[in-house]
């Protein structure tokens, strides 16, 4: 599962800017609360909606779950990820220090 690494990663960033939103597909409060819970996690947990409230797919077109974008500070989208495997929040994080650093 992501959330737990990005955890970490967010952690260790915040600090020096690094804002981690992560969206709840399944429209499930209770488990979504149970999973924060469970997990620790303490960065922003949005729910996405239904209808025109829809983000994810309507907004930024994403069919495929879980989806990562890293955006700079002016609002682009520099890096996109589909699916998350083991391994893969070290070119995360050297994404976002390419970011933060740029």
């Amino acid at each position: 599962m992501e959330l737990p690494r990005l955890e970490k990663i967010w952690q260790k960033y915040r600090d020096k800017g690094l804002v981690v939103v992560a969206i709840e597909r399944s429209r499930d409060r209770d488990r979504a609360q149970k999973l924060i819970a469970e997990k620790g996690l303490t960065f922003m947990l949005l729910e996405n909606g239904e209808g025109d409230a829809e983000v994810v797919r309507r907004v930024f077109k994403v069919g495929t779950f879980p989806t990562s974008f890293l955006i700079d500070r002016n609002g682009r989208v520099m890096f996109a990820h589909v699916g998350f495997r083991e391994g893969d929040e070290e070119r995360l994080e050297e994404e976002i220090l390419t970011l933060l650093h740029g």
